[in-house]
């Protein structure tokens, strides 16, 4: 577990970044392009195996269940993406003034393979159309 020092309570659109290496364990954390915290040691070497399933918003009790609605997240996700190798600062920073749309080479975010249960929706993103940061 990682405690990412991240402020988003302020009901604005913000670009969030988590890297990770399972190599060593190191992580960033970036908020609207700005690292803001790092650390090393999380979960080296434990790999994320393939055929999974992602979830999104919602912390689990046991593997795959056990959902409590007290801990779920309240808000708006959009474009979520994994790649298989840390993005380079400028990388992360295009992504979040929205000079670039990299999308993730492991998970992209696609509308269409997104289901949502409990009392969540989808809707179209629109933030960086709107000269917002996303």
């Amino acid at each position: 577990v990682a405690q990412l020092p991240l402020s988003l309570k302020d009901k604005a659109w913000h670009h969030i970044c988590v890297a990770w290496t399972t190599r060593d364990g190191k992580w960033s954390a970036y908020q609207d392009g700005e690292q803001r915290g790092a650390g090393e040691n999380l979960a080296s070497w434990h790999s994320i195996k393939p055929q999974g399933v992602l979830i999104l918003g919602q912390e689990q009790d046991t593997l795959g269940g056990r959902f409590d609605a007290t801990q779920a997240f309240v808000g708006e996700l959009a474009q979520f993406g994994v790649w298989d190798h840390m993005l380079a600062p400028a990388e992360i920073l295009g992504l979040a003034n929205c000079t670039s749309h990299l999308q993730g080479n492991v998970i992209q975010w696609d509308d269409q393979a997104v289901e949502v249960f409990g009392g969540a929706s989808k809707r179209s993103f629109t933030a960086c159309e709107e000269g917002k940061k996303a």
